[in-house]
């Protein structure tokens, strides 16, 4: 056997013996080359903001003018929606708009009054910090299309889905961390699913959670 036949051998075993051992399913799996992941190269960025409201407070009860009320539920939703504060409220009647956000669902746990304030009666001031989504800017067409050796995605892939998911977010904080669950049943989420869906009118809870004769 000649030199040149036996080195030919050993490759071919050590070829094999490597093929083997790339085909075992205890062989580590490849990282994940960077640039190749859409969700790294168009980030969805969470940044806060502070949102404000000001209100002109009643003379007597607790019914602002149709104006302000408009305005006023919009800031509650937002609130309802993607708040991470308490509602600071700035007035010298403080106690007034409390009273207010009190009546339209707010906990006396999320309103803080400020001790201090060059706001003067009748207005009022509300704020609270939210979280602000900051989606990715898309038109990089700077990739080569034809010529990709390296086998990344195009410049632009991706970017319009992750633009799109921070457009319709509701809550951007969830993009961080998610709301923790309701704890509601979900055998009751299905049942009412297929009543809607049904298109049947759907049974009217009583305060202690049963349902309406």
């Amino acid at each position: 056997m000649t030199l040149n036949t036996t080195v030919s051998r050993l490759l071919f075993a050590g070829l094999i013996t490597g093929l083997v051992a790339g085909c075992s399913s205890d062989a580590p799996t490849p990282p994940v080359t960077e640039g190749h992941d859409y969700r790294q190269n168009h980030k969805i960025q969470v940044t806060s903001e502070q949102v404000s409201l000001s209100i002109i407070l009643p003379d007597q009860g607790l019914n602002l003018s149709p104006s302000d009320q408009r305005r006023f539920h919009i800031f509650l939703r937002d609130f309802v929606q993607r708040g991470r504060s308490a509602v600071t409220v700035e007035s010298t009647l403080p106690h007034i708009a409390e009273a207010i956000l009190m009546q339209n669902g707010l906990h006396q746990n999320e309103i803080v009054l400020a001790p201090d304030t060059t706001i003067l009666a009748p207005n009022a001031v509300l704020s609270f910090t939210a979280n602000k989504v900051v989606a990715p800017e898309c038109g990089d067409w700077s990739s080569n299309s034809v010529f990709n050796p390296s086998n990344k995605p195009h410049s632009n892939f991706g970017c319009a889905y992750q633009r799109n998911i921070g457009s319709v977010v509701a809550d951007p904080g969830d993009l961080i961390q998610a709301q923790p669950a309701t704890g509601g049943a979900a055998s009751r989420t299905d049942e009412m699913m297929r009543v809607h869906q049904s298109g049947a009118a759907k049974p009217r809870l009583l305060d202690g959670g049963g349902a309406a004769p």
